[in-house]
């Protein structure tokens, strides 16, 4: 019987590696995110998180250096043809 491949959780992230900045929303965005989250069962850092990355991605950017790097290369490679 083949064995089922799991994902391996991501490692928990040092506190010295975290970044903060306090953002107002208002009242309507709030709510809406607040039960987004609660629908979702996830936190807000999760959903900002989240959020984030959505936007890097629509953007053509990413905070993740290995995705950066497999972009960077498929851009050169387009550039080529």
């Amino acid at each position: 019987m083949a064995k089922k491949k799991t994902k391996a959780p991501k490692p928990a992230k040092a506190a010295d590696d975290l970044v903060g900045k306090r953002v107002q929303f208002d009242r309507a965005t709030w709510d809406a995110v607040s039960l987004l989250a609660r629908e979702q069962m996830k936190d807000l850092p999760e959903i900002t998180e989240e959020a984030f990355r959505d936007l890097l991605h629509k953007c053509g950017r990413t905070a993740d250096f290995r995705e950066a790097l497999k972009m960077s290369a498929k851009r050169a490679t387009k550039q080529r043809t």
